[in-house]
């Protein structure tokens, strides 16, 4: 439910305007309701609350003051030097993120863009680098299983390049990495594909940003997903599924320079 102080109203129409489910409308007054009847499509975007120049709108008691107002965003040059110098990390200092950070990046998933604003994604972050070891045991298990049975190269018909390595118990899958955070997504969810990536690219941007580095890991999404242990030990909720997964920690490589990929291909 929406509430407005009409004091502070303008009457500028820009929370009915802006309403991506059209349930707003005037009363009598020009005061912007929602509409009772079509109360039940809201899907608590707050971009009634976020669009009012004024502040005189609330959603549910989240008043404006309560939320954060505009800064300065980084300059063009900024944000595309940040996406340039974007490396996969494969190459990690065996030491744990300082809390605060951890917290920060915890807190900026609440805010992932998701489909019909759907938030019902479920994270699990591997805090500390002791909570890894886990994963690497369960996970080079496997792989020996997957190994000695044939399953693998049908899986990964390159994977004879990286028997010794398995064998003798090498962290093949995730690098020695102290961190790790899955993305999982309700079965139901409208955008299921989507949300998972979009929710750690975000992420990875924030990581970038505190000079920390990162790698997707699909072997990891699918060891999570077809290991009971795995995800048993991450309590993945009934109904919902692995979308991805994301390695991070303080990176033990430096790069100097960005790299010069060949420029995408676009429609004529």
């Amino acid at each position: 439910m929406i509430s407005v102080d009409e004091k502070k109203c303008l009457h500028c129409k820009s929370c009915i305007a802006d309403c991506p489910v059209e349930i707003l409308s005037e009363n009598s007054d020009r005061i912007p309701v929602m509409l009772p009847k079509l109360e039940k499509f809201c899907i608590k975007c707050q971009h009634c609350l976020a669009v009012c120049p004024t502040g005189a709108l609330s959603y549910n008691d989240i008043t404006p003051e309560q939320c954060d107002s505009p800064q300065t965003p980084p300059t063009p040059e900024a944000m595309l030097n940040l996406i340039k110098m974007r490396r996969s990390v494969r190459r990690y200092k065996n030491e744990n993120i300082a809390p605060e950070i951890m917290e920060t990046l915890k807190s900026s998933l609440s805010w992932s863009a998701t489909g019909c604003n759907d938030h019902r994604l479920f994270f699990y972050m591997a805090q500390d680098k002791s909570a890894m070891e886990f994963f690497r045991t369960e996970t080079t298990r496997m792989l020996k299983f997957l190994v000695k049975t044939g399953i693998m190269r049908l899986f990964y018909p390159n994977i004879h390049r990286f028997l010794q390595k398995i064998e003798a118990g090498t962290d093949v899958i995730y690098r020695g990495a102290p961190h790790m955070i899955v993305a999982a997504v309700p079965k139901n969810a409208p955008c299921k594909a989507a949300d998972p990536w979009i929710a750690l690219s975000n992420f990875d941007l924030l990581l970038q940003s505190y000079g920390l580095g990162s790698c997707w890991c699909g072997f990891a999404e699918r060891a999570i997903r077809y290991n009971r242990k795995l995800k048993k030990y991450i309590n993945l909720p009934q109904g919902y599924k692995i979308g991805a997964v994301l390695l991070f920690g303080k990176p033990d490589v430096k790069y100097f320079r960005a790299t010069s990929p060949a420029p995408c291909k676009f429609a004529k």
